[in-house]
């Protein structure tokens, strides 16, 4: 219901006379919900003697009954417009309509059955069919939804157009002639001057013909049944969870060695895969290159260079004949890895193989060559070291990337099916997203208005779709703001207060047709201004 027309009736009714004895006060009347009531109401009020005051009561109290009924019955019709317009634009969604309804169908269709067969019974021409009546459903509830928001803009305008200087009994008159303009009701015979008492009854009377009227309109027209909807999982789910039971059963052994095959293997990924390389990799980290183990030790390398220098030099003194300084020069030049003197020995001693084996010398240039051969192996080993050790870290991330990336996705899924399972909405309208999407075209639909609107168009119609699109601004903010406060009591309280501030000032604006293009005007600055404070309310990512 509208805030700022209920705020306007309430405060009507604390400003009458106090009741009659035996007729309901201004409290009692707002709690009513059903016409039924207000016409006991009205009926206690025609006993007690009918004051002006007291009439004047019911029929604010109607007004505020029938402002909660049309915006809770345009919600209705919106929502049951909603489904039909998906069952006509999806060929998915139709046929599964198809099939719910399939036994209804069977059971309208079997007196038909020996007579002539009925049309639209197949698969394809049914879901044709069906999209044919959806889209039917569709326009009829348009129009109804439209009679009902222009329905709400006569009785706003009724109410803030009344003419407060006019006496009671002609406020009554009037407002109860607006009431059954608003909802279409022309009684049978009404009399040329009716009292406002007969004004208030013919009222009464016109609301329960609307809402006999919408709730033909809504069984024709609504959603289908739970029981209709939901009997085809009803019927599967016992059956699927039977198969799979008498599945299990007979093959046991094999799913509880296929299911230890699979944690197995999620184990192995995670712990062989993922947690010791990630170990190994901080321990590297934390260790540093000098901690780790290397190929060839510094000390080993050192050793076999200084054994290679002294057979070298043991070489020059004994055979070739040194002194100290080509020893010393002998000594620079094994260090630089030159051994052209031990070559040169090498070389003579070929020549004359035997004796020189037989003094020892080809077998000692041989066994300082693979001293050299050695060094040089162990040198290159030390280069392959440094290597490793300057890029090991980067090697131990390329290693685990991949098993980190199929981890990764293994929660990602594990994840969303458990929030699929434990957090989904219960409907469609339930939901988050679709409450950012139900405010967003709530405030787009009024910026459209305000941009469209003009003296020519129904200000009627145009100004009960804005109230009806305030309403579900409201109904939206209500639901997102909490979110958006993540807890915070405090910041709730004021971003509700901010947000209905703006929508009262929506609300406010001067509702008269007199000033109509004036008021769209006021109405579209409010617009911008909620478009700027709110956009990340009402943004959904993409």
């Amino acid at each position: 219901m509208p805030t700022a027309l209920r705020a306007s009736l309430t405060q009507a009714l604390a400003s009458l006379p106090a009741p009659t004895a035996q007729t309901l006060d201004a409290n009692t009347l707002q709690r009513l919900r059903t016409c039924a009531a207000l016409g006991a109401a009205l009926a206690r009020v025609r006993s007690a003697g009918a004051v002006d005051a007291d009439l004047a009561r019911v029929v604010y109290a109607t007004y505020m009954y029938l402002v909660h009924t049309l915006a809770a019955a345009t919600h209705a019709i919106h929502e049951a417009d909603r489904y039909w317009t998906c069952m006509y634009r999806s060929r998915v969604r139709a046929g599964m309509l198809w099939l719910q309804t399939l036994p209804a169908r069977i059971a309208t269709s079997t007196s038909h059955v020996f007579r002539r067969p009925m049309p639209g019974f197949g698969v394809r021409t049914g879901i044709h069919t069906l999209q044919r009546e959806s889209h039917a459903k569709h326009v009829r509830l348009r129009r109804a939804e439209d009679a009902m928001a222009k329905a709400l803009g006569t009785l706003a305008l009724a109410w803030y157009g009344r003419a407060t200087d006019a006496s009671l009994p002609q406020q009554i008159q009037a407002l109860c002639e607006a009431g059954c303009t608003a909802l279409a009701y022309k009684p049978g015979k009404a009399p040329q001057h009716s009292t406002p008492l007969q004004a208030v009854a013919t009222l009464l009377d016109a609301v329960a013909y609307h809402e006999a009227s919408v709730a033909r309109v809504l069984q024709v027209c609504g959603t289908p049944s739970v029981l209709t909807r939901t009997w085809p999982l009803l019927v599967t789910y016992p059956l699927i969870s039977w198969a799979a039971t008498h599945y299990l059963y007979l093959h046991w052994t094999s799913v509880s060695a296929q299911a230890t095959w699979a944690w197995d293997t999620v184990r192995g990924l995670l712990l062989d895969w993922v947690y010791e390389p990630t170990m190994r990799l901080l321990r590297t980290m934390r260790m540093g290159r000098a901690e780790r183990s290397m190929l060839v030790r510094r000390d080993s390398l050192a050793a076999d260079e200084q054994s290679l220098e002294r057979m070298v030099l043991a070489m020059g003194r004994d055979t070739l004949r040194m002194n100290d300084q080509a020893l010393a020069q002998l000594a620079a030049q094994t260090r630089d890895g030159n051994l052209t003197a031990v070559l040169e020995v090498y070389e003579r001693a070929l020549a004359s193989p035997v004796r020189a084996t037989l003094s020892g010398q080809l077998i000692r240039t041989i066994l300082i060559q693979v001293q050299k051969a050695k060094v040089d192996l162990e040198v290159a080993l030390s280069a392959i070291d440094w290597l490793l050790r300057s890029q090991e870290l980067l090697i131990g991330v390329a290693g685990l990337a991949p098993a980190l990336g199929l981890a990764y996705l293994l929660a990602w899924g594990v994840g969303r099916v458990t929030s699929w399972v434990w957090h989904r909405p219960a409907s469609y309208r339930t939901s988050r997203r679709q409450r950012q999407v139900d405010a967003w075209e709530a405030l787009r639909r009024v910026d459209q208005l305000c941009i469209e609107a003009d003296d020519k168009a129904s200000a009627e119609l145009a100004y009960g779709r804005f109230l009806l699109h305030i309403r579900m601004l409201r109904t939206s903010f209500e639901a997102l703001l909490p979110k958006l406060s993540r807890g915070d009591r405090a910041l709730l309280q004021r971003l509700s207060h901010e947000a209905d501030h703006d929508l009262m000032a929506l609300e406010r604006v001067e509702p008269l047709p007199t000033s109509t293009a004036h008021a769209w005007t006021q109405r579209q600055a409010v617009v911008a201004r909620m478009w700027r404070s709110w956009h990340r309310l009402l943004a959904w990512d993409i």
